[in-house]
């Protein structure tokens, strides 16, 4: 009877071994997913306030190309006065020609990029982000729920980066026109200022 006794003590240390190790486990397990949760929600953080300063500076770059545009227009004019004024043949020729059309710069369509529904849901309705799990028993849904969480942010991750990759690369085409856009300009300036002077010269 005492060596089944024994036995039986035997067994149960041997479970309450295991089931220690097992709880030991699943709270590495979940440290672990909480502490990649957090980092998740720290990118989409950061991404939304890179967002954020990449829109604006689309914003910039597409003022300076409705500027230089504007400017580009007034050179024209100048020009047809110039001609004007250069001889009465100049003087004629705006009359059969008219003034100089103004372009208009097409309105641009700026990427946005989502700066919302981007943060994972809180878990288990609770109002605090990282709960401290009970550790009298597995607490697999907690596991569970952060990497629902995480896998909700990385999609938004992802999502972001793409709509910033586009917006990145109007911005590139755009800065290309805003180049074109300032070498007519310094070459219609230069042109007047040329005229001009042989104007007051003659």
């Amino acid at each position: 009877m005492s060596y089944g006794g024994g036995g039986n003590s035997y067994n149960y240390r041997d479970n309450a071994r295991l089931q220690e190790q097992c709880l030991a486990k699943q709270q590495a397990i979940e440290d672990s997913t909480t502490e990649s949760l957090r980092l998740v929600q720290e990118s989409l953080n950061t991404g939304a306030a890179t967002a954020e300063e990449l829109h604006r500076q689309g914003e910039q770059i597409d003022r300076t190309h409705e500027k230089l545009v504007d400017i580009n227009n007034k050179v024209k004019q100048s020009e047809h006065h110039v001609r004007g004024m250069k001889s009465m043949f100049g003087a004629m020729m705006n009359k059969f020609r008219g003034p100089p059309k103004q372009t208009t710069p097409p309105p641009e369509k700026i990427e946005t990029v989502p700066t919302t529904n981007t943060r994972p849901p809180p878990s288990g309705g609770s109002s605090s982000a990282y709960k401290e799990p009970e550790r009298h028993h597995l607490d697999t849904d907690r596991t569970h729920d952060n990497l629902v969480q995480i896998g909700v942010g990385v999609r938004g991750l992802k999502e972001m980066a793409l709509s910033m990759g586009a917006e990145l690369d109007r911005q590139n085409a755009k800065l290309g026109d805003v180049q074109t856009e300032a070498d007519k300009a310094n070459l219609g300036v230069g042109k007047v200022n040329k005229d001009m002077q042989k104007i007051l010269n003659s």
